[in-house]
C-alpha cells in the first residue's frame, strides 16, 4: 500500500528531555569513541551523533503515524542523515525536541520520507537539528517513474587522513542498549535473514558514530565542539567483526569522507563542516 504523499509538512507535539552525563558516556562507549571529552566531568560534551539518542524515538513517532501508512517497519532503510549543531550539548540541560515530517515522495516501487527533529532550549535557543531520509520498500504507488539521478560524491583530492576502525562483534548489542535502537535486524540473525540480509548487521548510525569519532580525532584535534555539520549517505551494510577504512579529503573549508568495508564496497559517503567553515 502506498504512503500518504500529501502528508509532508506535518508537525508533531514536542517533548522535553534532560541530558544526562551517564547517557553521554554510555553512547560514546557503545560507539567505540574513546574521546575523554565524553566522560563525566566539567568539560563533558556529547558526541557529534548523540542527538539521535533522543531523536530516534521521535522518528519512530513519524514512522508509526497511521496517516503516513508505513505497514511494516522492517521494510524501511535509513538512506541519509544530517546533523547540524548550533552549539554543543552538555549534561544537565533540558532540551525541547520537535519532530516534523518534511516530505513524502513516491519512488515507484518504493517511497521516501524525510523526518526532522529540532532541539532548542526551553527559552527557544537553537541547539541542533537532525534530518533522516528513510526509504520504504513497497511504499510507492507502483507506477513506473523516471530514475532519479544518483547524488554526486563530493570532489576528491589527495587524502589528508586514512582512518581504520574495527566494528566489534558485540557492537550492535551495546549500541542498541545505549541508543535505544532495538531493531531486530541488528540483534537477531533469524529476523535479519527473514528480510533478506546475510545476518545481523551493524546499526548505520552506530557505524557513523564510530567513524565520526575518528574524524573528530584527526580533523579537529579531538574537539567535538568544532564540528558544525555532519551529513552522509548510507550506501551498504556493515557486518560486525570487520574493519572499516575511511579516507578523508579536503573540500574547500570542509572535508569529504568515504568509509569502505573489507570487500572494497563503500558503506558511508559524507562530509564534515567545521564551526566557522
Amino acid at each position: 500500500m502506498p504512503l500518504n504523499f500529501a502528508l509532508g509538512g506535518k508537525v508533531y507535539p514536542p517533548i522535553t528531555v534532560e541530558i544526562r552525563a551517564d547517557a553521554i558516556a554510555a553512547y560514546a562507549a557503545a560507539s567505540g569513541d574513546t574521546n575523554p571529552r565524553h566522560l563525566p566531568g566539567p568539560d563533558q560534551v556529547a558526541p557529534v551523533v548523540f542527538p539521535v539518542v533522543h531523536g530516534l524515538p521521535l522518528l519512530g513517532v513519524i514512522t508509526s503515524d497511521p496517516e503516513l501508512g508505513v505497514e511494516n517497519p522492517l521494510m524501511i532503510v535509513h538512506g541519509e542523515e544530517e546533523i547540524i549543531h548550533h552549539r554543543p550539548i552538555r549534561p544537565g540541560e533540558t532540551l525541547v525536541l520537535t519532530p516534523a515530517l518534511v516530505s513524502v515522495e513516491d519512488k515507484g516501487k518504493g517511497a521516501t520520507f524525510v523526518g526532522r527533529v529540532t532541539a532548542t532550549t526551553p527559552g527557544g535557543e537553537a541547539v541542533n537539528e537532525q534530518s533522516a531520509t528513510i526509504f520504504v520498500r513497497g511504499g510507492g504507488s507502483g507506477t513506473e517513474r523516471p530514475s532519479s539521478p544518483k547524488p554526486e560524491s563530493p570532489p576528491r583530492g589527495d587524502p589528508v587522513a586514512v582512518i581504520v576502525r574495527h566494528i566489534a562483534v558485540g557492537m550492535p548489542a551495546a549500541y542498541a542498549a545505549a541508543s535505544g535502537d532495538h531493531n531486530p535486524i541488528h540483534l537477531d540473525d533469524a529476523v535479519a535473514r527473514m528480510v533478506g540480509l546475510p545476518g545481523v548487521i551493524n546499526h548505520g548510525l552506530g557505524t557513523l558514530s564510530l567513524v565520526t569519532g575518528g574524524l573528530v580525532e584527526h580533523l579537529v584535534a579531538g574537539d567535538p565542539t568544532r564540528v558544525r555539520r555532519l551529513s552522509c549517505r548510507f550506501t551498504d551494510m556493515v557486518i560486525p567483526g570487520s574493519d572499516l577504512v575511511t579516507a578523508v579529503w579536503r573540500v574547500g573549508a570542509a572535508w569529504g569522507f568515504e568509509s569502505v568495508r573489507p570487500d572494497g564496497r563503500a558503506v558511508i559517503i559524507g562530509a564534515v563542516e567545521p564551526v566557522g567553515g
